[in-house]
């Protein structure tokens, strides 16, 4: 395996634990900790950790390190209203473009989270959040749109977390979820438009301007 494809690999890896929830928004990632986690050099951990910088994973402080980013209300309501100009016409595209094995597959990953919210710890029940957005959009056909799509809510993964300290919370994000197959197999517009709606601001609800 060359360079390139070690340092890439690392960098997806970081990003997948990232959106997953390893790392806590504002943590410092110290490089020895990467190195013996992950099993590489400092310098490819140096490199992955510029990548990700470049895609706003994470941040860089000089003469401090990196750590992940941590969103503030401002950028989250960009980054909230550009993904609703995206993820409604896209959740529309779906109910054109997915077919009955697609539909299938996307109601196990939503019934999928939904069992494991009660039952797993937090990072492993996001992996199986982030599987049903990928499973629901990834039949939009749009691959450029797919991109943006995952791209957006990576960034504002870190954000979930005070959202999802309320079991409640993550309880209504499922049942979003499953609201949005019910929709998909009625072939109703309306309300998928609605249920991605309310999904995606629903952290608004009772936020302040300081987080």
């Amino acid at each position: 395996m060359s360079k390139r494809e070690i340092r890439n690999g690392l960098s997806e890896r970081l990003r997948a634990d990232i959106a997953a929830g390893f790392y806590r928004p504002g943590e410092w990632l110290r490089l020895v900790d990467l190195e013996e986690r992950y099993g590489v050099g400092r310098f490819d951990v140096r490199q992955a950790l510029a990548q990700l910088a470049s895609g706003h994973m994470v941040s860089h402080v000089p003469n401090r390190g990196y750590r992940v980013v941590e969103t503030d209300r401002k950028q989250r309501d960009e980054l909230t209203d550009t993904r609703l100009m995206l993820e409604v016409p896209a959740a529309l595209l779906v109910i054109e473009q997915a077919n009955e094995a697609d539909v299938a597959k996307i109601e196990a990953a939503a019934l999928a989270f939904d069992d494991a919210l009660e039952a797993v710890p937090y990072p492993e029940a996001q992996k199986l959040n982030h599987a049903f957005h990928h499973a629901f959009y990834d039949c939009c056909g749009n691959r450029t749109l797919i991109d943006l799509i995952h791209e957006l809510r990576e960034r504002n993964l870190p954000g979930e977390w005070n959202q999802w300290a309320m079991p409640t919370k993550a309880r209504s994000s499922s049942l979003d979820h499953l609201e949005m197959v019910e929709a998909l197999k009625t072939h109703d517009r309306e309300r998928m438009a609605e249920v991605i709606t309310r999904h995606l601001t629903r952290w608004r609800e009772g936020s302040s301007d300081q987080r």
